[in-house]
Formats: C-alpha cells, structure tokens, sequence
C-alpha cells in the first residue's frame, strides 16, 4: 500500500483538535446527593479519572474522531499495488476444436478455466477473445469489464471443426492496435514455427502437457461386393498402451454386427465385415477405455457402384489409366456425342458441358488460356481430399477459375478445384501440365470425384463440421429442417446463403414438404488425433508496467457513509430520551 498526496498529511490536525475539545469543554449534569458521605464518595471518582469517563459516557465522540481519522486518510489518497499481466492489450485466441474435448475434466474446460483467471489479472486493460476455426469469431472486443469477460468465456463451446492456427493467429495480429500487445493461444499443441520470428506482439502459448490414451477409427467405408455389401474399418491406437474393446456395426431395422479388438502401442488394423444386409446408412462404434470418446464414432453412405463414366477423348491418356485402377469402366467419345449420354458421370474439358443436367468432371479448359502457376497446393476442409490430399503433387499452369464457382483448393493463390452450385467439379489444370498423375492421390481423387458427383436422391452428402457449401436443395416452400433423430436441430432456407452443416458429427436429415435427405457430418482425420505440446513465450512487444495500483478512496468514503450514518442513529437516539 502506498500514499499518492502526502501533501494532506496536515489534515490530521482535525481529529487532534476534536479530541483537545471533548477533553477540555465544560459541561454540568444535575446530579442528586442524598448525603455527604455520598458526595465525598462521588467526588473521589470524579478526579480519579475524569477523562476516561468523559470518553467512556460519549459514543459521538467515537463515531466523529473515525469520520474524521477515515476523510484524513482518503485525502491522502491511498492505493494498493497488485501484479497484472504483462502487455497493455491482450488477444485471447481459443482452440474449439474437437480434440479440445479429449480427458476428464476435457482440456476446453481447463483452458476456460485459465483464461477466466487471466482474464481477472488484466486489471482492467482491454481483453479481445477470438475462437479459432476455418472462419475466426471475435467473441468480444477490447472488453475491459471481468464480469462480461467471465460471462463471455463461460459461453464458449466446442466447434468440432479444425482450428486452422496459422490463419487464425494471423487474422489476430490484424486487430492488434498496442505495440504493448500480449497474445495468450489456448490449444493442445502449437508448432513453435507458426509464430517464430514474429515481432508485432509477444506470445504465450498454453498447451496440454498430460499424455492421454486414445484409440479411434481413422477410416470406415462400404461399398457393394459380389458377395453382398461389404465394410472396411480403420483402427488406430495412439494409446502407450495395449487397448482392447470391441467394434459394433449397427445398420437399418437395429440390425448390429460386433467383433472384439485388441490393439498393441501404436498399432494399426483394418477389420472387414462381409455380407452386410442392404442398408444405406452405417454407423460405426468403437468400445474401448480411453480419454477421447468423440472419434470412438465414424458414419458412412452406402453409396450405389459407379460402373460406367464417359470420358472425353482428347484428355490425357493417364485420366483413362487411373480410372481403370479403381475399377470403373471407361467409354471414350468425340466431344460432340457427350451430350447424348444422359445419367452418368462425364469427364472432359469441354466448358460448355457445365450447363447439362449430366454431373461433370470438368479437367481443364477448352475457352481459355492456361497461365503459369507458382506455390503449393492449399487445401479446404472437404470430403474431396479426405482420402486424396494434395500437398505434393506440382501444377505447372492453371487455367483463369468459375468466378461464381465454391473453391476448394488453390495453388499460390490461384483456384486450382472449384465446385458449382450443381455438384459439377472444375479441375482447373491439364492433367500435362503436372506430376499428379505420378501420385497415388490422383485416381483416389478421381473416385472420390465420381462419388460426390453421383449421390443418390435421398442423400446430401458427407460434410466436416460447421463446413459451408452449395448444395442441391430445392423445394416447394423453400425452407429445409434439420434434424438429428428425433431431435430438431436447425432451420436452412434456399438461396439465402450456402449450406452450413452442423458442427457435432452424426447423421443428419434435412426435411422439407415433400422430400428428405440424410447428410452426414464426420470428424476430419485431424481431429481424430490428440497432440500433446509444451507451454512457451515468443514474439516480442515493447515492455509495459506489470503491476496495477487500485485505488482506496472508493472504499474509505463508504465506510465514511457508514460512520456517519451511525453518529446520527446515535444523535436521533439521544435526543429522544432526553
């Protein structure tokens, strides 16, 4: 505690001078004597101690010397000194992501925890929360208010979808407007290099250091077979210790299938399951002791074969060999008979097949030139490349994109795939002008291009949680209802904006008047592993005061009030038993 205006220090001649008047003021009682002996008793006590009993008989005298002694030490403006975080203004940035979930009490909830702790140690300065996603929100901005910031934090909940950081930090240091500027990441694990050789504010990272046990199913897929439908479920164990448990499918009409599993440190398995009963959608449980339950389930779309695709016959004679990799029959034609074949997939670089009812894998352009291209491939979140990413493959040329087409990956900034409102799906590169039919991804890509394109009539699609796409929805009243079982989820009305899947995983089904379609919403393979990292500082920022002075005067001149309000009950009390 400190003293800001000694300089009032001569106030304390108030209470001295209260006193000396109570000490030395006359004042006469009647007081009856029956005798003298009575009186010379009396007397006797009276100059034994005359002081004491004045001060003993006056409560006023009390309650005026602490007014007085409370109003000396407020004018000398007293205040306490505390500790506050180091910066001048602080970015909270909060991991949301599905693996947050993971342990008991889960880390987001540790994470709100410590951050509800910083955020009281602000002391006041300007505080902005952001929860990182594919798309960052700004929670609050440059609150300074404890109470809204606790509220605020008690609010937040999981968004399941990938954290994407690197974005998300970058789009921080955007709102950053003090040199002094602190940023606090809440995740499980952060790469150092991210934030290495940053200078505009200074970091602090608080990760997960607690190992925990996870096994999850990474992939489940099924297909038709010659011998009935057939199903395929990939187990991983990220555990340090051996897992066992078992694996249940569970069908239509509460039809279930469950095999027991037994996984070592870091093993991997895939279990197969034969003659599965005609079922369009499958889920997949996994019952195992562990500290993550949220990838323990995985969902799938029996989707109907693909046996026939027309291809295009001036495209590279490499789009033909992936195609027979997987299986699909080809049939070769000229570009103009593409339009006579109605109900199966075309693959061409003809542009104007886009506006046929047929679905289009369009490879290439026929109406524009080819640019040269620079940079990496980056991609979205989107079920296109969960079994086929990109990352390594080169693209030499790219052509100019769909200027009102959904991109979904880009090459260097340039779109490089594109979706169009109706399904079709633009491949804005010569197969020539890359290595990517070198890659193992290339006739992956080419499947699951195939089954996006060709879903049945009563099935959305499969989405990542909170992802945002054009879909193909279109009814009478214009308005579709979500729901997860029996359970209403959400409202989505036509051509108000892009699809937005939920963002809890599960099967879904979106019901308008006279149709419903199931849709489901899976975790991506990211999310599906728990990274355990270490707690560091980066960055640099220009130093600021790490201590805070509150002042007291507040405080006195309550007690002040109560003081005074007292003397007056014990006035009013006086005067009416006088």
């Amino acid at each position: 505690m400190g003293m800001t205006n000694w300089g009032m220090i001569w106030t304390f001649v108030m209470p001295i001078a209260l006193i000396l008047y109570y000490f030395y003021r006359k004042r006469y009682k009647d007081q009856p004597v029956s005798s003298i002996i009575h009186w010379q008793q009396m007397m006797k006590e009276m100059q034994a101690s005359p002081y004491l009993k004045k001060l003993q008989q006056n409560a006023l005298f009390y309650l005026q010397l602490a007014a007085l002694l409370l109003l000396v030490f407020a004018l000398l403006d007293p205040y306490i000194k505390s500790q506050s975080l180091e910066g001048g203004e602080f970015i909270f940035v909060m991991d949301t992501s599905a693996s947050m979930l993971a342990g008991s009490p889960t880390q987001l909830e540790r994470n709100k925890e410590l951050m509800k702790d910083l955020s009281e140690k602000a002391e006041g300065k300007p505080v902005t929360i952001i929860t990182a996603g594919s798309t960052p929100e700004i929670l609050v901005r440059k609150e300074t208010s404890a109470r809204k910031l606790q509220q605020v934090i008690d609010g937040i909940i999981a968004g399941y979808e990938s954290p994407q950081m690197e974005k998300t930090l970058f789009y921080a240091e955007t709102l950053v407007e003090d040199e002094a500027a602190a940023i606090h990441v809440f995740t499980d694990s952060l790469d150092r290099s991210i934030i290495a050789n940053k200078t505009g504010a200074a970091y602090t990272v608080h990760a997960n250091n607690i190992p925990l046990a996870n096994v999850s199913i990474r992939q489940f897929g099924i297909a038709q077979g010659d011998a009935g439908n057939r199903a395929i479920v990939q187990l991983l164990n990220d555990s340090e210790e051996r897992v066992e448990g078992t694996l249940e499918l569970i069908g239509a009409d509460d039809y279930a299938v469950n095999t027991d599993i037994s996984l070592e440190p870091g093993e991997e398995q895939l279990i197969p399951f034969d003659n599965l009963p005609e079922s369009a959608l499958w889920q997949a449980n996994l019952k195992a002791n562990d500290d993550y339950s949220l990838d323990n389930q995985a969902y799938a779309y029996n989707s109907q074969s693909i046996d026939t695709v027309i291809l295009d016959n001036t495209l590279h004679g490499l789009v033909a060999k992936g195609l027979d990799s997987i299986g699909v029959t080809v049939n070769t034609a000229e570009p103009d008979q593409l339009p006579e074949f109605t109900g199966m997939p075309v693959i061409t670089n003809q542009s104007g097949m886009l506006a046929s009812e047929m679905p289009v894998l369009l490879i290439g352009r026929d109406d524009e030139e080819s640019f040269e291209a620079a940079g990496r491939v980056e991609m979205l979140a989107h079920p296109l490349f969960a079994f086929a990413p990109l990352e390594d493959i080169y693209i030499a040329e790219l052509y100019p994109p769909f200027e009102e087409f959904e991109t979904v990956a880009s090459v260097g900034g340039s779109p490089f795939i594109q979706l169009s409102p109706e399904g079709d799906i633009i491949v804005l590169a010569d197969i020539q002008a890359t290595d990517w039919p070198l890659n193992p991804s290339f006739p992956l890509f080419l499947w699951s291009a195939i089954n996006e394109m060709t879903g049945s009539e009563d099935y959305l699609g499969t989405f990542w949680p909170n992802e945002q796409r054009s879909v193909n929805l279109a009814s009478t009243g214009g308005e579709w209802e979500i729901f997860k079982g029996q359970e209403y989820h959400s409202s989505y009305i036509e051509g108000q904006r892009s699809f937005q899947a939920p963002n809890e995983p599960g099967i879904y089904r979106a019901v308008s008047d006279e149709a419903s379609k199931n849709f489901i919403v899976q975790l991506s393979n990211e999310e599906k592993t728990i990274a355990t990292g270490q707690n560091f500082t980066a960055g640099k920022a220009v130093e600021t005061e790490t201590s805070t002075e509150h002042s007291a005067v507040p405080w006195l001149l309550l007690l002040i009030l109560i003081v005074i309000l007292a003397e007056w009950e014990v006035y009013r009390r006086g005067t009416s038993l006088r």
